[in-house]
C-alpha cells in the first residue's frame, strides 16, 4: 500500500478522538467504550525496547493517550513529555500518573504540528499512532517528529501494518514499503523494521465486528489481543 491507495476500509477514517474518549457516539449508534490501546499497562513491546537499552535522555511519547507507556518509562527515571490531541486522554494520563506518584509533563498537542519541542528529545516513542493518520497528515507528522529529534536521536514506532484484516482495525494500515520511504536519508536511516504484535482490548464493538467475519487474533496470557504491527527503529541523521 503506497500514499495513493490507502483507505479507510470498514475502520471508521474521521475519528473524534476526544469523543471517543468520552465514550461519546463517533456515529449515530456506533461508541467505543475504552479505545483498544488502552490495555491498563505499558505496551509489552515498549516495555522490550527499554529492557533493551534502546531508549536514552528525554523522551516524547506522541500520543500517549491515557500515558500508560509514559508513566512507565519516567517511573525509572527518564525524563518523559506526553502529548496526545485529546484533552480527555491527557486528563486520565494526569491522573494515572498523580495516582502512581510517577512525575510526567503531559500536554495537549497536534502531532502533525508538535510545536515548541524542535530539537528536543533523543527518543520519540509512537505505539499505534501513525496508521491514525491520512497520508497528508502522515507526512505533516513525519516532518515534525524530524524537528523534535536531535541528530543521532531514535524513533521506536508500532502501527498496525497490511495485513488481510487489518481494514477492520484500523484506518491506514501501513505497509514496510511506504515505511522504508517515508523514513529514508536525507533524514532518517532505519536501524529495524520487522513485523510483531500489537497488544489491544477490545470493546464489544471492535469483538462484534471481529466474530462477523470470524477473525479469531492470537491472545496474550491475560487474554488481550495480539494484532499484526510493523515495529519500526529509525535513527535521525
Amino acid at each position: 500500500m503506497t500514499d495513493k491507495d490507502a483507505g479507510p476500509g470498514t475502520f471508521p477514517a474521521a475519528i473524534d478522538y476526544e469523543r471517543m474518549y468520552r465514550g461519546e457516539e463517533l456515529s449515530p449508534g456506533v461508541a467505543i467504550q475504552r479505545p483498544p490501546w488502552d490495555i491498563g499497562r505499558p505496551q509489552p513491546l515498549l516495555v522490550e525496547f527499554e529492557q533493551r537499552g534502546r531508549i536514552h535522555d528525554d523522551v516524547l511519547d506522541v500520543g500517549c493517550g491515557p500515558g500508560d507507556n509514559a508513566i512507565y518509562l519516567a517511573s525509572l527515571g527518564y525524563r518523559v513529555i506526553g502529548l496526545d490531541v485529546a484533552a480527555t486522554a491527557i486528563g486520565a494520563a494526569r491522573s494515572r500518573a498523580a495516582k502512581q506518584g510517577v512525575p510526567v509533563s503531559f500536554e495537549t498537542a497536534d502531532a502533525t504540528l508538535l510545536v515548541g519541542h524542535d530539537g528536543r528529545f533523543y527518543t520519540v516513542v509512537s505505539s499505534a499512532l501513525l496508521h491514525c493518520l491520512t497520508p497528508e497528515q502522515r507526512r505533516a507528522h513525519v516532518a515534525a517528529l524530524t524537528r523534535v529529534i536531535k541528530p543521532g536521536g531514535r524513533l521506536i514506532q508500532f502501527c498496525f501494518t497490511t495485513t488481510d484484516c487489518a481494514e477492520l482495525y484500523a484506518p491506514y494500515p501501513i505497509s514496510e514499503e511506504t515505511l522504508r520511504s517515508t523514513f529514508a536519508p536525507p533524514n532518517w536511516s532505519i536501524t529495524m523494521l520487522r513485523p510483531d504484535r500489537l497488544t489491544v482490548e477490545p470493546d464489544e464493538t471492535m469483538s462484534e465486528r471481529f466474530a462477523r467475519i470470524g477473525f479469531r487474533p492470537e491472545l496474550d496470557d491475560q487474554g488481550a489481543l495480539l494484532l499484526p504491527v510493523l515495529v519500526l527503529e529509525a535513527q535521525r541523521i
